[in-house]
């Protein structure tokens, strides 16, 4: 698999844990960044191809990651350290757990965040830095969406919603998008939140010698459990 695809979410228990780790996220003061302005133009991707010295991590975005290092390994973490960095860390350990196929300590946060209304956006970017597989998910109550180029092929994917997103009432799969995609250096992404609301996002990722596990969750999430 290498060109950008959308995933349905089927299995309701795993929806139930996105639903939680979006709530915490949310549930954390965010400030919105006025600058850099979003630019997802394809003056400036062609721009970033031509570049030799681009480094494969994205030079623009206006969020806070919170991404941060979560170890998959036995050690806990204490008393002392807040409850969304234990959160963040029972999530990548559920991520994978009863899911045959899917095992490994490679799993990694590329990106955790909440874009900000209207003006939240990724730029431009092709991960040759970090090779891996990824599966982003997301969550809106409005208008967002994602977009990848590779060899000159585009696939867009916007955010799905049932107007009924964080603060509205609900979150649920018709609130959630998942998109898979192969960074290798050939695979150039953006995505921008379009909505009047937050856009939460969580990037699972693996590297590229991994990708067995990468369809082992697949086939997980689509099923109907």
């Amino acid at each position: 698999m290498k060109k950008m695809k959308q995933i349905p979410i089927k299995n309701i228990a795993f929806l139930k844990r996105l639903d939680a780790l979006a709530e915490g996220l949310y549930g954390y003061p965010h400030t919105a960044r006025g600058l850099p302005k979003p630019d997802l133009t394809y003056a400036t991707l062609r721009e970033y191809q031509k570049d030799e010295t681009f480094v494969g991590y994205p030079k623009e975005h206006n969020y806070t990651d919170y991404s941060g290092s979560i170890p998959l390994k036995a050690r806990a973490f204490s008393s002392t350290n807040n409850s969304f960095k234990m959160m963040k860390m029972w999530f990548l350990r559920a991520f994978l757990a009863g899911i045959e196929g899917a095992e490994s300590d490679k799993w990694y946060y590329d990106t955790l965040t909440v874009m900000a209304p209207d003006k939240g956006f990724t730029g431009w970017h092709n991960s040759k830095n970090k090779p891996h597989h990824s599966l982003r998910f997301i969550n809106n109550g409005g208008r967002g969406y994602s977009i990848a180029v590779r060899n000159g092929e585009v696939h867009k994917v916007p955010d799905q919603f049932r107007g009924k997103g964080y603060g509205q009432g609900t979150f649920g799969a018709g609130n959630w998008t998942c998109v898979r995609n192969m960074f290798d250096g050939e695979t150039w992404f953006a995505d921008k939140n379009q909505g009047s609301k937050g856009r939460f996002v969580v990037d699972m990722a693996i590297p590229l010698t991994r990708g067995a596990k990468v369809d082992a969750v697949e086939q997980f999430i689509t099923r109907f459990v």
